[in-house]
């Protein structure tokens, strides 16, 4: 008996090698120089910061956590204005800091729709009550997140106006789903690191299940309003979804290697992957 290893044929690879050089083609152009020089600062910092926790005090941990969060949202603002326009990006940024800003004002005072939460003093500068490094997190992520559900919905092409709605609807639950995926990983290690609290611990490593649906919630009204606004075509697709994959395999070394939660690192690894494959196989199958 004897074992057949599957052998690809020279068309084959042929094939995977024209997707990937039109895919890294595509990041080039997607990337200016000082989106890449922000990768690479982005990149260095996330891989020193578990390193800084053990060797540094608390407040320089958290300086050093801030600061990748400022890294980030530059790095996805300049992908947007190098894609779309200073004036689009500038109302997308608008909208997601004011209305998730809003979202989480009522949160930690009415305990609708995240559940019942407070913060502390951890992350400095407060407004409202919410640390300002809170909107600036959706922010980061939102459009990484928006960029995978239009990748994994591009194939729903649709030209009257009922049929868009849809369109968008699908767009918008599928992105806020992805961006959902991400808490999986964020919620244990600010509940662990005493960012903020939770009135009664929930199921998921002390996190309560309504936190999902109201992260879920959130997501899919910001997100409806950037697709009913924006041309979710326009997007720079493949430099954002680089982004979110980037953030998936490092906060699933990141938890499991280096902050002691294996349990969140898994979920967060199925959870994310899931969006991250889904939507690298489709851009992919794309380039044709």
């Amino acid at each position: 008996m004897s074992l057949r290893l599957p052998v690809l044929s020279g068309n084959t690879l042929a094939a995977c090698h024209i997707k990937f050089v039109r895919l890294s083609t595509e990041l080039r152009s997607q990337l200016s120089l000082g989106s890449r020089v922000l990768l690479g600062l982005w990149l260095l910092l996330m891989i020193l910061i578990p390193h800084i926790l053990p060797l540094a005090d608390r407040s320089t941990f958290l300086l050093a956590l801030t600061l990748s969060i400022v890294l980030q949202v530059c790095l996805v603002l300049s992908l947007l204005v190098h894609a779309l326009s200073l004036r689009s990006t500038v109302a997308s940024l608008t909208w997601i800091l004011a209305f998730t800003w809003l979202a989480e004002f009522i949160g930690h005072r009415s305990g609708l729709p995240f559940g019942r939460y407070s913060y502390t003093d951890a992350l400095g500068p407060h407004i409202g009550g919410v640390p300002m490094q809170v909107p600036a997190a959706w922010l980061m992520m939102l459009p990484p997140a928006w960029a995978v559900g239009t990748a994994i919905c591009s194939k729903r092409h649709t030209t009257d106006d009922a049929s868009k709605w849809r369109q968008f609807a699908a767009y918008s639950v599928v992105s806020g789903l992805a961006f959902t995926a991400w808490d999986l990983f964020l919620d244990p290690q600010m509940v662990a690191w005493g960012v903020w609290l939770w009135e009664r611990p929930g199921i998921y490593f002390g996190v309560p299940a309504i936190n999902f649906f109201g992260w879920a919630l959130t997501a899919f009204i910001v997100l409806f309003g950037l697709s009913r606004a924006f041309d979710s075509s326009a997007l720079p697709t493949e430099a954002l979804l680089l982004v979110y994959t980037t953030v998936w395999v490092l906060n699933s070394l990141g938890l499991g290697l280096f902050f002691d939660q294996p349990g969140a690192a898994a979920a967060g690894f199925v959870g994310m992957g899931v969006f991250v494959v889904l939507a690298w196989r489709q851009v992919l199958f794309s380039h044709q």
